[in-house]
């Protein structure tokens, strides 16, 4: 319903509009030389809150004597007596002329003068689109190659074909004389084809009778293509209203009937707010709500004593706390504006990419920014949404500092940038439910939910393709999809960078008549993109000069007087041949366009550039209570499952892998490799760190993309109040769980294969131990891939944190050989402590931790004698009997265990000598001395064999016994560190090592925050 300025005129009225319609209560609004501004934003002396009425839309001047009608946009539907009205042209208006601003239509009558001229009908001056001139419920949008014309249906039976009698006339191939007939049927109509079936197609199926719904399509081959739309209707919009808080004690504000004050929007709490009169004074406090409420633009978190000029903010909607205990309440859905104040952005101290940079976007336009290649382009988007603020300058929205008070407006910005911030593996209709959760406040109910996601569906023409894989759309599918995730919460701020890059020019166009269509229905909209084909639907247009600079700014239709071309083509290459960009920043600054649309526009908020600060230290995004975190890691947590669950081919290589790998166990080692008789000590040590470094492999692995893959899908929900550490444990819970499946698979594959001498006990601490390793490597895979710049990048990170895990773990290189660096390295390195944890856990080196005599120094067990070996489990003699170790008994050998050879009998001293020369001369003595003679041959015989067969002996058990205690000295000196370590510490070791990477990991995270 249009308002009109009750203030007096300093003229008399010379004429006026006198306002028409069906059931409408008739409004007169008076013309003096004044003239007369028209459009929704409330400045205006005529405010129109109908449906595609723009916020600046038509003005009324008096000109040589006469008025003149002009439209402000090309964008705008200004009709005169059925001829459409292009900006920046003006029409004189005479007596009795109709004049219609979209829906709306108005009589023009001269004071004193009421014969009606006769109307006139010229064709519509905007090449290749037509727009319809009269209101009507329903339309049908027909679309040949290269129009696009909308036909009120208005009558019982309208006939659409080539034939100059018919109703509809399309003269393009495959139309027929009558090619069908629509026939109205209650609030709709029926089409009937006239012609063969497959002329006229429904999902390229042949139609020849059905009934229409809003959104429709039909085809007529080869080109024509028919839409049947319902519009909404066009009921007045309320912007103001006064509560009186006197005679009453509280007032509630919410979402939900029972408030005393309702507040029908998402992004307010079912009770969101009250105020309450408290020892005479009025107190608001927030009702735990999800997304807050603010006072002076400060969310509140204690209740606060309000003070007249106190503002109280609940979503989109502003309370003004009066004198006269008035609270003024002011719907800002819809009616956001946004100023940019002389923004700078520089890199380093030398390159400008934004340079002084104003603009003035008023409610509900659209405009457009485009230049060159390199112009800053994506770095003023961003600037203009506090999504990388620039580094001086302000952003103001309705002249509130957006940067300061970005809490404050964060849910009413909505932002798609050129990657699209959804994930491609979910169905269309799940990518928006997992986002109207994480966005809509916490007590709205599935089917509050489930409706809101429908009307995003439908008014992006998406509803049939709800159920398809994200994956499987086409291009401008997935931006639709990535721009309904912003819709949802129906933000009165739309920014998108980029949005119809990459798209054929039909789907650029659909596009482009999209983001028309949601500024129309009350969002300034700001984009940014290459494409000029379809400009002249947008309000405003920036253009861009290399170094951040502005060309231009204004009207499309103004653009091309102002450069002196007639294509939009054209100016990129003036920019770029004719002049500097400094020098056309100069002649933009000193242009018209420049003071009616910048510098008129700004005029109160030029005080406010007295102060430049550095904006980046304004930034300010959610604080941890706004959101319930437990929710939004179960809502995380429920989307990473699903999307696991659905990428069938990841789904099946992580569970694969850990039986794949583990099948190899079969083939490498031998089942024996741990027996004391046919072990081997080294591929005993090997089995245990190969464990170890494969479960880390493979959990960095199935990890380095997780993060980077979806950093802009994070970044955005950031913005909208993420919180860092539900996010980083909806990913860990899937680390624990998979880590769990693969270290059980990892032991079972390796108890089957190899003969391990441990207990139950020790069997589930090698278990624990595979799964802190796994999940430990699967953690630094976050880390990784939250460093990571792109995912390119991802697998040479991980390659570098890998390979340290290999060489500072003290199992290819003992750690006795390392430096202080290696030592302080192998201190932060998960596969050290988990395998000292399984060497430990195996029993691999237990005899020999357990042996007292190996806690003395090398330097002294190497002089003790065997003597001194005898107490010793794993030294001396008793080892083969006492010791267990891998491979051990290979060194054994039989004389260890037999006793010394005995040494032969001495035969004795010889017979003495007779003292008298008979006796000597007898045979008794000849005889003894033979027999002396004798067995000192066989002693020296026998010693000879004796000696020998000790020899051996003593060689044989001292080549045993040394080569045993070379191999446990060997493997003690290089992990015997291991042998008996504490288990537990090692677990608390890996453990920490994992909180210090999560910690850093959420450092890095709220880093960028800042980038």
């Amino acid at each position: 319903m249009g308002q009109a300025n009750s203030a007096e005129h300093p003229t008399p009225p010379l004429a006026k509009l006198r306002r028409l319609g069906a059931g409408r209560r008739l409004q007169n609004i008076e013309l003096t030389q004044q003239g007369l501004s028209i459009g929704s934003d409330l400045r205006h002396r005529l405010v129109l809150g109908a449906e595609g009425i723009l916020p600046f839309h038509a003005e009324i001047l008096w000109q040589n004597s006469g008025f003149v009608i002009q439209a402000k946009s090309a964008a705008a539907e200004v009709w005169v007596n059925q001829v459409q009205i292009v900006a920046p042209h003006g029409y004189p208006l005479q007596d009795g002329d109709l004049i219609q601003l979209g829906p709306v239509t108005f009589e023009f009558q001269r004071l004193g003068d009421r014969s009606p001229r006769e109307k006139r009908l010229t064709d519509s001056r905007l090449p290749g689109t037509l727009v319809a001139p009269n209101y009507a419920p329903t339309i049908l949008q027909v679309n040949g190659p290269q129009w696009t014309q909308d036909f009120p249906l208005q009558g019982d039976q309208i006939y659409l074909g080539c034939d100059r009698t018919c109703d509809i006339v399309v003269t393009e191939p495959g139309v027929a004389d009558r090619h069908l007939l629509l026939t109205r049927e209650g609030a709709t109509y029926r089409v009937k084809n006239l012609q063969a079936p497959q002329t006229l197609q429904h999902q390229r199926d042949p139609v020849q009778d059905l009934r229409l719904q809003d959104g429709m399509t039909l085809s007529i081959p080869p080109a024509v293509t028919l839409i049947y739309q319902v519009l909404p209707s066009v009921d007045p919009i309320e912007r103001e209203e006064s509560l009186d808080l006197k005679n009453r004690v509280q007032l509630t504000l919410g979402r939900d009937p029972h408030n005393q004050t309702v507040l029908d929007h998402p992004l307010v709490s079912r009770f969101h707010a009250e105020i309450y009169l408290k020892d005479g004074d009025w107190q608001v406090q927030d009702l735990h709500s999800s997304n807050g409420t603010f006072v002076n633009n400060e969310r509140i978190v204690q209740p606060r004593q309000l003070r007249p000029g106190d503002t109280i903010r609940v979503g989109p909607y502003q309370f003004s706390f009066n004198f006269d205990e008035t609270l003024v309440q002011q719907d800002d859905t819809g009616n956001l504006r946004l100023d940019a104040l002389k923004l700078r952005q520089s890199v380093g101290n030398k390159l400008q990419i934004l340079d002084e940079v104003s603009l003035a976007i008023l409610p509900r336009e659209f405009v457009a920014i485009v230049g060159v290649s390199g112009a800053g382009k994506s770095t003023l988007l961003n600037a203009l949404n506090g999504y990388q603020p620039a580094s001086q300058g302000r952003v103001c929205v309705n002249g509130q500092d957006l940067y300061k008070n970005f809490n404050a407006y964060r849910m009413e910005l909505g932002y798609v940038p050129q990657d699209d911030i959804i994930h491609q593996d979910l169905q269309v209709i799940q990518a928006l439910d997992f986002a109207a959760r994480l966005r809509l406040p916490a007590d709205v109910s599935r089917q509050e939910r489930s409706r809101q996601v429908q009307a995003v569906l439908k008014d992006l023409e998406l509803h049939h393709r709800q159920t398809v894989p994200v994956k499987q759309l086409s291009g401008g599918q997935r931006k639709r999809v990535s721009i309904g995730v912003e819709l949802l919460t129906q933000p009165s701020l739309f920014f998108l960078d980029e949005a119809t890059s990459g798209l054929d020019p039909g789907t650029e166009t659909q596009m482009m008549r999209l983001l028309r269509r949601l500024a129309d229905q009350g969002r300034t909209v700001v984009l940014v993109t290459h494409a000029t084909k379809n400009v002249m639907l947008c309000d405003k247009v920036v253009f861009l000069a290399k170094g951040g600079r502005v060309a231009f700014y204004g009207p499309p239709a103004e653009a091309l007087d102002y450069f002196g071309v007639q294509d939009f083509d054209e100016i990129y290459l003036k920019i770029e041949e004719e002049s500097t960009p400094e020098q056309w920043k100069q002649r933009f600054l000193r242009s018209d366009p420049y003071q009616r649309h910048i510098r008129d526009r700004q005029q109160n908020l030029e005080d406010q550039l007295s102060h430049r600060t550095q904006a980046k230290s304004w930034l300010k995004l959610p604080s941890a209570n706004s959101k319930s975190g437990l929710r939004q890691w179960w809502i995380l947590s429920q989307r990473n499952l699903t999307l696991l669950l659905q990428d069938k081919a990841s789904l099946l290589v992580i569970l694969a892998i850990a039986p794949l790998l583990g099948l190899l166990d079969f083939a490498m080692w031998r089942k024996d490799l741990f027996d004391p008789a046919q072990g081997d000590p080294a591929q005993s040590f090997t089995i245990l760190f190969v464990s170890v470094l494969i479960a880390v492999i493979v959990g960095s692995l199935a990890t380095m993309r997780e993060i980077v893959k979806e950093a802009e899908i994070y970044r955005r929900e950031r913005m909208i109040g993420l919180q860092i550490f539900p996010y980083i444990f909806s990913k860990l819970w899937l680390c624990v769980v998979l880590a769990l499946y693969e270290a059980l698979i990892f032991l079972i594959t390796k108890l089957i294969s190899v003969d391990f001498p441990i207990s139950g006990t020790e069997g589930f601490g090698l278990y624990l131990t595979l799964f802190l390793a796994t999940l430990g490597g699967m953690v630094m895979g976050l880390l990784v891939s939250s460093l990571s710049p792109n995912q390119s990048v991802a697998p040479l990170l991980t390659i570098l944190f890998l390979v340290p895990q290999i060489t500072f773990a003290g199992s290819i290189l003992p750690l006795r050989m390392l430096g202080p660096v290696g030592h302080a390295l192998s201190q932060v390195t998960v596969s050290r402590w988990a395998f000292e944890a399984m060497v430990t856990l195996s029993n691999v080196g237990e005899a020999v931790a357990e042996d007292p005599c190996w806690q003395t120094p090398e330097s002294v067990r190497e002089t003790w004698s065997d003597q001194q070996k005898t107490d010793c489990r794993c030294l001396g003699a008793n080892l083969f009997k006492s010791c267990r170790f891998p491979g051990l008994w290979k060194q054994y050998d039989p004389a260890v265990d037999q006793p010394e050879p005995p040494k032969p009998e001495d035969p004795g001293s010889p017979p003495p000598v007779p003292e008298t020369a008979q006796v000597l001369l007898s045979g008794s003595y000849a005889e003894q001395v033979e027999d002396y003679s004798n067995r000192v041959d066989r002693y020296q015989t026998q010693l000879d064999r004796w000696q020998e067969d000790f020899r051996l002996w003593k060689e044989n058990r001292g080549k045993a016994i040394a080569s045993a205690e070379e191999l446990l000295e060997r493997s003690y000196r290089n992990q015997g560190q291991s042998y008996q370590i504490s288990v537990w510490g090692h677990w608390l070791r890996l453990l920490a090592l994992m909180v210090g990477m999560i910690g850093l990991l959420a450092w890095n995270q709220k880093r960028k925050d800042t980038l």
